[in-house]
């Protein structure tokens, strides 16, 4: 379930800037490789992952220090969450000439999360499982349209779930995402995790929808 699959390439944009998107006014700005700075060295697993916002997609890696899975260190840390090796990317995911060994991020303006990094899922132990069941959903949020499935409580309301502020980012398995601004990008990630202050509606996908197709 962590592992995701690349993005839709495209080739990159002739024109020297487009609206709402931050990668090519950096890469006029920065040339380059960023200095390396001072911090602190990370404990446990890294997990390499593409964060999208609205005007800004990059990747990198994050590391878990003591958390098991990407979205306990999401839904628990407070501040700036620091991004390693880390690549600008364009709004199409084509990498930038814009590097640096650290990026610091707010998740607070993160629309999703993807992972990249390959193996099996992270279940947590048997004490601690509760039986959940599958729903599939549309967004729309700033930047993207997505679907995705979610996984409420069995027995639970939807709208229970989704009006709830706690987590802040909901995990989603087999999420697909469509660009608002060029609706031929589109990104696909086996796992993801959806910030819900930037989602503007959802709704339940109809039986009758194929998910991650008809709706995009």
């Amino acid at each position: 379930m962590t592992s995701s699959m690349p993005s839709v390439p495209l080739e990159p944009p002739t024109e020297p800037f487009i609206d709402g998107d931050a990668s090519a006014h950096l890469e006029e700005l920065i040339n380059g490789a960023l200095p390396s700075v001072d911090t602190i060295p990370e404990l446990g697993t890294g997990v390499d992952v593409e964060l999208v916002g609205p005007h800004l997609r990059l990747s990198g890696t994050i590391g878990l220090g003591r958390y098991r899975r990407l979205s306990d260190l999401v839904n628990h840390h407070d501040g700036l969450i620091g991004l390693r090796n880390a690549t600008i990317l364009r709004r199409n995911g084509t990498a930038t000439r814009v590097t640096a060994p650290t990026i610091w991020v707010s998740p607070a303006e993160v629309t999703l999360i993807g992972e990249l990094s390959g193996g099996p899922p992270v279940e947590a132990p048997p004490e601690f499982r509760i039986r959940k069941e599958p729903l599939d959903l549309v967004f729309v949020t700033p930047g993207h349209t997505l679907t995705g499935q979610v996984h409420i409580v069995a027995g639970g309301q939807f709208a229970v779930f989704i009006e709830s502020n706690d987590p802040q980012f909901i995990a989603l398995s087999e999420a697909r995402t469509r660009s608002l601004a060029d609706r031929r990008i589109i990104a696909r990630y086996s796992f993801a995790l959806l910030n819900r202050r930037h989602i503007v509606a959802t709704t339940v996908l109809a039986p009758e929808m194929a998910r991650g197709r008809s709706v995009l």
